[in-house]
């Protein structure tokens, strides 16, 4: 259902565009196909095009800052078709090694969507654009606020 698209280098979206978004919360080391390989994010999204729904996967190389963008083969006419993609996308990359977490965009505020879109590099139109590597301190809290998130789902 999803292959590499290698026109896709990002999947910049306006924030009414944006359904889902669901990131790792782990950094697996990845061999993709024609990509060096190292530590990856992994990067499930759902957008609303003119010809209907859209899921995407997008898998962030960090080091090689580079990425590789999984397009679905058919798209979704209706909000059902949707999440029966999502299912298959998030099945697909947890197949990788990858532990996804829902970041609930629909539920945040606008500012909080616009904030999000920012700071994610599956947003940009190239990966290079992305904000660049964090902190030590940056991995720590964002260790702990995941493992806190995964807590919270038990």
């Amino acid at each position: 259902m999803f292959v590499i698209d290698d026109r896709f280098r990002g999947l910049p979206a306006a924030r009414e565009q944006v359904l889902l978004v669901h990131q790792s919360i782990n950094s697996p080391h990845l061999a993709i196909p024609g990509k060096p390989a190292g530590p990856a994010q992994a990067f499930v999204v759902g957008l609303r095009g003119a010809s209907g729904f859209a899921v995407f996967i997008y898998l962030f190389l960090s080091e090689a800052r580079d990425c590789a963008v999984y397009a679905p083969s058919r798209r979704g006419s209706s909000l059902e078709e949707t999440q029966q993609h999502e299912a298959e996308a998030l099945s697909f990359v947890e197949s990788m090694g990858f532990m996804m977490d829902n970041a609930h965009y629909t539920s945040l505020s606008t500012a909080q969507q616009d904030e999000l879109l920012k700071s994610l590099p599956v947003f940009y139109k190239d990966p290079k654009l992305a904000p660049g590597p964090r902190t030590r301190a940056d991995d720590k809290r964002t260790a702990s606020t995941n493992l806190g998130r995964l807590l919270a789902s038990f």
